[in-house]
């Protein structure tokens, strides 16, 4: 394997686990979000309509603030 292809290989894993690790993340924020929603609308018995707006504009707020922080590679 030559230089460039080794430096290409090496450029693909680094991009792979760094999605790997974002698409983890995004899980465990989106799941803990969920997680507060629920148990804060079962408590206090508010309107369905009500968590499910939230719930949306979260991760809709959520995906806007992030989308930001992806990484473009000079090329």
């Amino acid at each position: 394997m030559t230089d460039d292809g080794s430096t290409r290989l090496a450029g693909r894993i680094a991009t792979g686990a760094s999605a790997a690790v974002r698409l983890a993340v995004d899980l465990v924020v989106i799941t803990l979000w969920t997680a507060f929603l629920t148990l804060l609308f079962l408590e206090t018995a508010w309107p369905r309509w009500g968590f499910y707006a939230l719930l949306v504009g979260g991760v809709a707020i959520y995906v806007t603030v992030t989308a930001a922080w992806i990484r473009v590679d000079d090329a």
